[in-house]
């Protein structure tokens, strides 16, 4: 995909990231942007967001939450193009 976006060469690798919450609580409360996107839910909404977080997320014997994110970085440059004649 990346080599039919005129990117070359291409060098590619997975980031994974591993958070823990002390609990539940702390999970919620831990991203400003979970706050803003929640201030605009009818209070329904939201203890049905929380109910599936909390459904996915499920804590170890300590309470403590744990759960990991992946991302794929791509490095690449576009070659150079021939010379334009200046106007």
């Amino acid at each position: 995909m990346w080599t039919d976006a005129g990117l070359e060469p291409v060098e590619s690798r997975e980031i994974e990231v591993r958070r823990t919450f002390a609990d539940f609580d702390d999970l919620w409360s831990s991203s400003s942007q979970v706050e803003d996107a929640v201030a605009t839910l009818a209070v329904g909404d939201v203890q049905l967001l929380k109910a599936r977080l909390w459904a996915r997320l499920p804590a170890d014997a300590q309470g403590r939450i744990t759960y990991a994110a992946r991302v794929n970085a791509i490095k690449g440059r576009v070659p150079n193009s021939p010379a334009t004649p200046a106007g």
